[in-house]
């Protein structure tokens, strides 16, 4: 016995068209079984929809019966008080830590940051040259220095160009160096020396030597 079923929309579906007097009779041939288990006692429509509704009414009982008796037993899952918990131990080729890494591998993994730290060589402009001489107050002809380096392949002897701020320095100098020892000063061409010429002497000895010929065409005349 229950106090209460369930009525799907299906079994109104199945019925609803019915007349009153039958609709009536399959309504309550479903109520009764629903509720007390009461099976039509004879035969028609009301029978025919009770035997239509009759499994999913018995499903629904069912479930009912089970939630009622508290549903399914709980699995346990917790060991019994005479139950002894055992650990896991691990197996005899297991390593109790983490082996730290060999020296090699370490050398590898500095070396490797190393390499990912060095940047590619990318050769400069003269125009990078320039502005870098121009900030650093060096007296390098830019345009040779790009010339040069580039005529050997942006290399420094035998090893490739890795700072080409390194070599301007360089070049700046070891040109310092070749001006002291020479004891003279860079004329507007990188690495000509200024040569002691009194050129205002030597157009003076120019103008009198022309002199000396006009008059000596001007006697011959005469």
């Amino acid at each position: 016995m229950r106090d209460s079923i369930v009525f799907y929309r299906s079994f109104y579906e199945a019925i609803k068209e019915l007349p009153d007097e039958q609709f009536a009779a399959c309504v309550r041939a479903i109520m009764d079984y629903g509720l007390d288990g009461l099976e039509p006692s004879s035969a028609g429509i009301a029978k025919s929809i009770y035997l239509m509704a009759k499994p999913q009414i018995d499903a629904n009982n069912r479930r009912y019966q089970n939630g009622t008796k508290g549903g399914r037993p709980k699995t346990a899952t917790e060991p019994r008080n005479n139950q002894v918990k055992t650990k896991q131990k691990p197996n005899d080729n297991q390593p109790l830590s983490t082996p730290e890494p060999k020296e090699k591998d370490k050398e590898k993994e500095k070396d490797n940051v190393k390499d990912n730290n060095k940047k590619a060589f990318s050769p400069p402009a003269v125009g990078d040259v320039a502005e870098y001489c121009s900030q650093n107050g060096y007296k390098v002809n830019a345009e040779s220095f790009v010339d040069f380096y580039e005529s050997k392949g942006w290399m420094v002897g035998k090893n490739k160009m890795k700072d080409w701020r390194a070599a301007v320095r360089n070049w700046a100098r070891s040109q310092r160096q070749e001006l002291t020892a020479k004891g003279s000063k860079p004329n507007q061409f990188h690495n000509f020396e200024q040569r002691d010429t009194d050129y205002e002497k030597l157009v003076q000895q120019n103008l009198a030597k022309k002199l000396r010929e006009d008059m000596g065409d001007y006697g011959k005349g005469n």
